[in-house]
Protein backbone atom coordinates (compact mmCIF):
# COMPACT_ATOMS: atom_id res chain seq x y z
CA UNK A 1 0.00 0.00 0.00
CA UNK A 2 1.76 3.42 -1.04
CA UNK A 3 2.34 6.17 2.21
CA UNK A 4 0.39 9.28 1.85
CA UNK A 5 2.68 11.90 0.34
CA UNK A 6 2.03 14.28 3.63
CA UNK A 7 3.79 11.30 5.81
CA UNK A 8 6.93 11.53 3.88
CA UNK A 9 8.83 14.88 4.72
CA UNK A 10 8.99 13.89 8.23
CA UNK A 11 12.11 12.50 9.66
CA UNK A 12 12.99 10.70 6.50
CA UNK A 13 17.15 11.11 6.55
CA UNK A 14 18.74 12.45 9.68
CA UNK A 15 22.48 12.31 11.16
CA UNK A 16 23.80 13.20 8.74
CA UNK A 17 27.95 12.95 8.84
CA UNK A 18 30.43 14.02 5.76
CA UNK A 19 33.91 12.97 5.75
CA UNK A 20 36.55 12.88 3.08
CA UNK A 21 38.46 10.08 1.64
CA UNK A 22 41.96 10.22 0.01
CA UNK A 23 44.04 7.84 -1.98
CA UNK A 24 46.25 5.69 -0.16
CA UNK A 25 49.42 6.61 -2.20
CA UNK A 26 50.26 9.95 -3.05
CA UNK A 27 49.80 10.27 -6.87
CA UNK A 28 52.68 13.16 -7.66
CA UNK A 29 52.89 16.97 -7.37
CA UNK A 30 51.84 19.51 -9.36
CA UNK A 31 50.30 17.03 -11.97
CA UNK A 32 47.46 18.27 -14.17
CA UNK A 33 44.93 16.65 -15.95
CA UNK A 34 44.48 18.10 -18.56
CA UNK A 35 40.44 18.80 -19.59
CA UNK A 36 39.41 17.67 -23.73
CA UNK A 37 36.68 19.70 -25.31
CA UNK A 38 33.83 16.97 -24.75
CA UNK A 39 34.51 17.31 -21.20
CA UNK A 40 34.25 20.73 -20.86
CA UNK A 41 30.90 20.63 -22.45
CA UNK A 42 29.89 18.49 -19.68
CA UNK A 43 30.95 20.90 -17.15
CA UNK A 44 27.54 21.56 -16.20
CA UNK A 45 25.98 18.03 -16.15
CA UNK A 46 26.10 16.25 -12.86
CA UNK A 47 25.39 11.89 -13.03
CA UNK A 48 23.36 10.76 -10.44
CA UNK A 49 23.01 7.08 -8.99
CA UNK A 50 21.16 4.98 -6.42
CA UNK A 51 21.39 1.83 -5.49
CA UNK A 52 19.49 0.07 -2.74
CA UNK A 53 20.63 -3.41 -0.50
CA UNK A 54 18.37 -5.12 1.48
CA UNK A 55 19.53 -6.72 4.83
CA UNK A 56 20.20 -10.16 2.66
CA UNK A 57 22.69 -8.35 0.45
CA UNK A 58 24.66 -6.59 3.39
CA UNK A 59 24.74 -9.83 5.25
CA UNK A 60 26.14 -12.22 2.75
CA UNK A 61 28.58 -9.15 1.06
CA UNK A 62 29.79 -8.75 4.68
CA UNK A 63 29.62 -12.24 5.21
CA UNK A 64 32.32 -12.65 1.77
CA UNK A 65 34.65 -10.81 3.58
CA UNK A 66 35.21 -11.89 6.53
CA UNK A 67 33.26 -10.11 8.90
CA UNK A 68 30.83 -10.71 11.16
CA UNK A 69 27.28 -9.41 11.16
CA UNK A 70 24.37 -9.07 13.88
CA UNK A 71 21.74 -8.49 11.53
CA UNK A 72 20.71 -4.87 12.22
CA UNK A 73 23.95 -3.06 11.74
CA UNK A 74 26.77 -3.90 9.05
CA UNK A 75 30.57 -1.75 9.91
CA UNK A 76 31.38 -2.54 6.64
CA UNK A 77 29.28 0.22 4.88
CA UNK A 78 30.03 2.83 7.68
CA UNK A 79 32.06 5.82 7.25
CA UNK A 80 34.89 4.74 9.34
CA UNK A 81 34.91 1.22 7.77
CA UNK A 82 35.06 2.81 3.99
CA UNK A 83 37.65 5.11 5.30
CA UNK A 84 39.69 1.81 5.32
CA UNK A 85 42.54 -0.12 3.22
CA UNK A 86 40.45 -1.12 0.64
CA UNK A 87 38.93 2.14 -0.08
CA UNK A 88 42.24 3.55 -0.33
CA UNK A 89 43.43 1.09 -2.76
CA UNK A 90 40.65 1.82 -4.97
CA UNK A 91 40.73 5.86 -4.98
CA UNK A 92 44.17 5.21 -6.33
CA UNK A 93 43.13 3.46 -9.52
CA UNK A 94 40.84 6.25 -9.62
CA UNK A 95 42.83 9.48 -8.34
CA UNK A 96 41.63 11.72 -11.09
CA UNK A 97 38.19 11.38 -9.21
CA UNK A 98 40.31 12.56 -6.54
CA UNK A 99 41.53 15.98 -7.49
CA UNK A 100 39.97 19.32 -8.02
CA UNK A 101 39.18 21.72 -10.75
CA UNK A 102 41.64 24.63 -11.80
CA UNK A 103 39.96 27.26 -13.87
CA UNK A 104 43.42 28.43 -14.69
CA UNK A 105 46.77 27.26 -14.27
CA UNK A 106 50.01 27.71 -15.11
CA UNK A 107 49.97 24.76 -17.48
CA UNK A 108 46.24 25.15 -19.45
CA UNK A 109 45.89 28.80 -19.71
CA UNK A 110 42.38 30.20 -18.96
CA UNK A 111 41.65 26.40 -20.09
CA UNK A 112 40.08 24.49 -16.92
CA UNK A 113 42.12 21.67 -15.72
CA UNK A 114 41.85 19.17 -12.70
CA UNK A 115 44.64 19.61 -10.31
CA UNK A 116 45.83 15.84 -8.91
CA UNK A 117 45.87 17.10 -5.62
CA UNK A 118 44.75 13.86 -4.02
CA UNK A 119 42.07 15.81 -2.22
CA UNK A 120 39.71 12.85 -1.95
CA UNK A 121 36.27 12.38 -2.62
CA UNK A 122 33.48 13.50 -0.33
CA UNK A 123 31.57 10.37 1.71
CA UNK A 124 28.34 10.92 3.34
CA UNK A 125 26.66 8.59 6.29
CA UNK A 126 23.12 9.23 7.38
CA UNK A 127 19.57 7.56 8.86
CA UNK A 128 16.60 7.17 7.76
CA UNK A 129 13.30 6.51 9.89
CA UNK A 130 11.88 4.19 7.03
CA UNK A 131 12.69 0.39 5.99
CA UNK A 132 13.92 -0.19 2.40
CA UNK A 133 10.07 -1.46 1.51
CA UNK A 134 8.71 1.22 3.20
CA UNK A 135 10.85 4.23 1.28
CA UNK A 136 10.06 2.25 -1.95
CA UNK A 137 6.49 1.92 -1.74
CA UNK A 138 5.95 6.12 -1.07
CA UNK A 139 3.87 7.75 -3.71
CA UNK A 140 6.47 10.47 -4.55
CA UNK A 141 9.23 8.24 -4.02
CA UNK A 142 11.05 9.56 -7.45
CA UNK A 143 10.84 12.95 -6.39
CA UNK A 144 12.56 11.93 -2.80
CA UNK A 145 15.74 10.26 -4.57
CA UNK A 146 17.50 13.62 -3.63
CA UNK A 147 17.15 12.93 0.08
CA UNK A 148 19.55 9.68 -0.46
CA UNK A 149 22.26 11.81 -2.86
CA UNK A 150 24.01 14.65 -1.07
CA UNK A 151 23.40 17.76 -3.16
CA UNK A 152 26.64 18.31 -4.89
CA UNK A 153 27.74 20.80 -7.51
CA UNK A 154 31.15 22.03 -8.50
CA UNK A 155 31.53 25.68 -7.53
CA UNK A 156 31.50 28.50 -6.04
CA UNK A 157 35.16 27.48 -4.81
CA UNK A 158 36.33 25.34 -7.19
CA UNK A 159 39.39 24.32 -5.53
CA UNK A 160 37.63 22.78 -2.61
CA UNK A 161 34.79 21.37 -4.15
CA UNK A 162 34.94 17.85 -4.53
CA UNK A 163 34.17 15.51 -7.63
CA UNK A 164 32.66 12.93 -6.59
CA UNK A 165 29.98 12.48 -3.84
CA UNK A 166 28.85 9.14 -1.97
CA UNK A 167 26.39 8.64 0.05
CA UNK A 168 25.12 5.57 2.72
CA UNK A 169 21.74 5.61 4.20
CA UNK A 170 20.72 3.11 6.34
CA UNK A 171 16.99 2.13 7.07
CA UNK A 172 15.85 1.00 9.92
CA UNK A 173 15.47 -2.87 8.54
CA UNK A 174 19.39 -2.93 8.53
CA UNK A 175 18.91 -2.76 4.69
CA UNK A 176 21.38 0.58 2.94
CA UNK A 177 21.26 2.76 -0.28
CA UNK A 178 24.07 4.46 -2.13
CA UNK A 179 23.86 7.54 -3.60
CA UNK A 180 26.16 8.44 -6.26
CA UNK A 181 27.12 12.16 -7.38
CA UNK A 182 29.17 12.63 -10.21
CA UNK A 183 30.80 15.25 -12.24
CA UNK A 184 30.10 14.69 -15.60
CA UNK A 185 33.23 16.49 -16.38
CA UNK A 186 35.11 13.52 -15.14
CA UNK A 187 33.43 10.92 -17.23
CA UNK A 188 30.65 9.70 -18.77
CA UNK A 189 27.67 7.28 -17.63
CA UNK A 190 29.64 4.37 -18.00
CA UNK A 191 32.91 5.26 -16.42
CA UNK A 192 30.91 6.22 -13.53
CA UNK A 193 28.91 2.70 -13.70
CA UNK A 194 32.56 0.78 -13.72
CA UNK A 195 33.56 3.09 -10.89
CA UNK A 196 30.55 1.96 -8.97
CA UNK A 197 31.62 -1.59 -9.60
CA UNK A 198 35.03 -1.68 -8.98
CA UNK A 199 34.30 0.03 -5.74
CA UNK A 200 31.96 -3.41 -4.37
CA UNK A 201 34.48 -5.11 -5.65
CA UNK A 202 36.97 -3.50 -3.52
CA UNK A 203 34.68 -3.24 -0.55
CA UNK A 204 34.09 -7.17 -0.82
CA UNK A 205 37.62 -7.91 -1.17
CA UNK A 206 37.81 -9.30 -4.89
CA UNK A 207 40.36 -6.67 -5.92
CA UNK A 208 43.68 -7.32 -6.95
CA UNK A 209 46.78 -5.02 -6.06
CA UNK A 210 46.38 -1.52 -7.05
CA UNK A 211 48.26 0.71 -10.04
CA UNK A 212 48.72 3.71 -10.61
CA UNK A 213 47.48 5.13 -13.84
CA UNK A 214 49.64 7.06 -16.35
CA UNK A 215 47.72 9.82 -17.99
CA UNK A 216 48.02 9.49 -21.49
CA UNK A 217 46.59 12.09 -23.78
CA UNK A 218 46.11 10.70 -27.25
CA UNK A 219 46.63 13.11 -30.58
CA UNK A 220 43.93 15.34 -30.99
CA UNK A 221 43.15 15.41 -35.11
CA UNK A 222 43.18 18.75 -36.28
CA UNK A 223 39.69 19.69 -37.63
CA UNK A 224 38.91 22.49 -40.01
CA UNK A 225 36.88 25.33 -38.41
CA UNK A 226 33.45 24.93 -38.25
CA UNK A 227 30.98 26.97 -40.66
CA UNK A 228 27.36 27.59 -38.99
CA UNK A 229 25.99 25.13 -41.41
CA UNK A 230 28.58 22.35 -39.70
CA UNK A 231 27.62 23.38 -36.42
CA UNK A 232 26.33 20.73 -34.05
CA UNK A 233 22.79 20.56 -33.28
CA UNK A 234 23.60 18.49 -30.23
CA UNK A 235 24.93 21.17 -27.57
CA UNK A 236 23.39 24.48 -26.54
CA UNK A 237 26.11 27.72 -26.27
CA UNK A 238 24.70 29.56 -22.97
CA UNK A 239 26.51 32.13 -20.85
CA UNK A 240 29.39 31.58 -19.30
CA UNK A 241 28.40 30.70 -15.65
CA UNK A 242 31.87 32.35 -13.99
CA UNK A 243 33.21 29.75 -11.29
CA UNK A 244 29.66 28.37 -9.77
CA UNK A 245 28.99 25.03 -12.52
CA UNK A 246 25.41 25.01 -12.31
CA UNK A 247 22.98 24.80 -15.35
CA UNK A 248 21.38 27.59 -15.73
CA UNK A 249 17.78 26.60 -16.92
CA UNK A 250 14.96 27.66 -14.32
CA UNK A 251 12.82 24.27 -16.49
CA UNK A 252 11.28 22.08 -13.78
CA UNK A 253 12.13 18.29 -14.18
CA UNK A 254 10.02 15.53 -13.65
CA UNK A 255 11.21 11.50 -13.35
CA UNK A 256 9.47 8.58 -14.56
CA UNK A 257 10.90 5.05 -14.96
CA UNK A 258 9.36 1.85 -16.18
CA UNK A 259 10.56 -1.53 -16.84
CA UNK A 260 10.32 -3.87 -19.70
CA UNK A 261 9.93 -7.77 -19.54
CA UNK A 262 11.57 -9.68 -22.00
CA UNK A 263 7.88 -10.62 -23.23
CA UNK A 264 6.95 -7.21 -23.63
CA UNK A 265 10.20 -5.97 -25.66
CA UNK A 266 9.20 -8.96 -27.95
CA UNK A 267 5.73 -7.59 -28.40
CA UNK A 268 6.72 -4.04 -29.55
CA UNK A 269 9.83 -5.41 -31.91
CA UNK A 270 6.41 -7.39 -33.70
CA UNK A 271 4.29 -4.59 -33.42
CA UNK A 272 6.71 -2.57 -35.24
CA UNK A 273 7.74 -5.27 -37.72
CA UNK A 274 4.97 -7.47 -37.95
CA UNK A 275 5.62 -10.21 -40.34
CA UNK A 276 9.48 -9.15 -40.81
CA UNK A 277 10.64 -9.55 -37.71
CA UNK A 278 12.96 -12.58 -38.14
CA UNK A 279 13.46 -14.68 -35.02
CA UNK A 280 16.97 -14.22 -34.27
CA UNK A 281 16.74 -10.50 -34.83
CA UNK A 282 16.48 -8.82 -31.19
CA UNK A 283 19.49 -5.97 -32.43
CA UNK A 284 16.81 -3.20 -32.91
CA UNK A 285 15.69 -3.02 -29.47
CA UNK A 286 16.85 -0.09 -28.53
CA UNK A 287 15.85 1.59 -31.87
CA UNK A 288 12.64 0.39 -31.63
CA UNK A 289 11.85 1.96 -27.89
CA UNK A 290 13.36 5.05 -29.33
CA UNK A 291 11.09 5.18 -32.15
CA UNK A 292 7.77 4.69 -30.13
CA UNK A 293 8.75 7.25 -27.25
CA UNK A 294 9.78 9.67 -30.33
CA UNK A 295 6.57 9.65 -31.63
CA UNK A 296 4.71 9.51 -28.86
CA UNK A 297 6.41 12.97 -27.57
CA UNK A 298 5.71 14.11 -30.86
CA UNK A 299 2.01 13.76 -30.88
CA UNK A 300 1.67 15.41 -27.30
CA UNK A 301 3.99 18.43 -28.52
CA UNK A 302 2.70 18.88 -32.23
CA UNK A 303 5.18 18.15 -33.96
CA UNK A 304 7.06 21.17 -32.23
CA UNK A 305 10.81 21.00 -31.81
CA UNK A 306 10.72 16.99 -31.96
CA UNK A 307 12.26 16.96 -35.35
CA UNK A 308 15.93 16.57 -33.77
CA UNK A 309 16.78 13.52 -31.89
CA UNK A 310 20.50 12.88 -29.93
CA UNK A 311 21.74 9.54 -28.85
CA UNK A 312 24.29 9.11 -26.76
CA UNK A 313 26.09 5.31 -27.23
CA UNK A 314 29.34 4.15 -25.80
CA UNK A 315 32.58 3.62 -28.19
CA UNK A 316 33.24 0.45 -29.27
CA UNK A 317 36.44 0.79 -27.80
CA UNK A 318 37.23 0.22 -24.07
CA UNK A 319 39.22 2.88 -21.90
CA UNK A 320 42.71 0.86 -21.11
CA UNK A 321 42.25 0.68 -17.23
CA UNK A 322 38.98 1.69 -16.48
CA UNK A 323 40.20 5.78 -16.36
CA UNK A 324 37.17 7.63 -16.25
CA UNK A 325 36.72 9.70 -19.59
CA UNK A 326 33.58 11.27 -21.58
CA UNK A 327 33.71 8.67 -24.65
CA UNK A 328 30.34 8.63 -25.31
CA UNK A 329 29.63 9.10 -28.90
CA UNK A 330 27.05 12.01 -29.24
CA UNK A 331 25.10 11.53 -32.77
CA UNK A 332 22.05 13.09 -34.17
CA UNK A 333 19.35 12.21 -36.37
CA UNK A 334 16.77 14.54 -38.29
CA UNK A 335 13.71 13.80 -39.40
CA UNK A 336 12.30 16.00 -42.73
CA UNK A 337 8.77 14.74 -41.90
CA UNK A 338 6.06 14.59 -39.59
CA UNK A 339 6.97 12.58 -36.59
CA UNK A 340 3.71 12.35 -34.94
CA UNK A 341 2.24 10.83 -38.03
CA UNK A 342 5.20 8.26 -39.26
CA UNK A 343 5.38 4.56 -39.08
CA UNK A 344 6.90 3.02 -36.31
CA UNK A 345 9.82 1.26 -38.61
CA UNK A 346 10.32 4.53 -40.56
CA UNK A 347 11.72 5.42 -37.61
CA UNK A 348 13.37 2.45 -36.45
CA UNK A 349 15.09 2.40 -39.76
CA UNK A 350 16.03 6.24 -39.36
CA UNK A 351 17.46 5.68 -35.89
CA UNK A 352 19.52 2.63 -37.51
CA UNK A 353 20.87 4.17 -40.67
CA UNK A 354 20.66 8.24 -40.30
CA UNK A 355 23.02 8.31 -37.13
CA UNK A 356 25.80 11.49 -37.57
CA UNK A 357 28.02 11.33 -35.15
CA UNK A 358 28.90 14.91 -33.67
CA UNK A 359 31.49 14.17 -31.16
CA UNK A 360 34.33 15.63 -33.32
CA UNK A 361 32.40 18.76 -34.09
CA UNK A 362 31.77 19.22 -30.50
CA UNK A 363 35.03 18.33 -29.80
CA UNK A 364 36.05 21.36 -32.32
CA UNK A 365 33.39 23.49 -31.47
CA UNK A 366 34.39 23.84 -27.50
CA UNK A 367 37.83 24.30 -28.12
CA UNK A 368 37.10 27.42 -30.48
CA UNK A 369 34.75 29.15 -28.16
CA UNK A 370 37.04 28.23 -25.11
CA UNK A 371 36.24 31.14 -22.35
CA UNK A 372 33.21 32.65 -24.70
CA UNK A 373 30.31 30.32 -23.64
CA UNK A 374 29.45 27.19 -21.36
CA UNK A 375 27.22 24.61 -23.29
CA UNK A 376 23.83 22.32 -22.49
CA UNK A 377 23.77 18.82 -23.80
CA UNK A 378 21.20 16.83 -21.79
CA UNK A 379 17.66 18.58 -22.69
CA UNK A 380 18.87 20.31 -26.24
CA UNK A 381 16.98 18.17 -27.88
CA UNK A 382 15.00 14.98 -27.13
CA UNK A 383 18.44 12.93 -26.06
CA UNK A 384 18.54 9.13 -25.39
CA UNK A 385 21.22 7.09 -24.07
CA UNK A 386 22.02 3.44 -24.85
Amino acid sequence: MPIPKEDTKKNLVFDVRVATVVPGKITGENKTYELKGIDLAMKLHYLKGLYFFNNTNITNSTSNNGTKNNGTTNNLWSVSEMKSVPMYDWLISYFVACGRIRASSDETGDRPSIKLNDAGIRVVEAQSSKTVDEWLAMEDFLSMQDQLIYNHALGPDLPFSPLVCLQVTWFKCGGISMGLSWAHILGDAFSATEFMNMWTQYMQGHHQKPKTLAIQHPSQPNYKPLSPSQEPTSVKRVNPVGDHWVNPTNCKIGTHTFHLTPQQLDQLHLKVHGSKMKDKDSSQFFEVITAIIWKSIAKIRNDLETKNVTICRPKTIKQEHGMPYNGQVLGTIEATFSVSSADPSTLVHLVAENYVDESNMVEELVNHDMSKFDYIVYGQTLHLLT
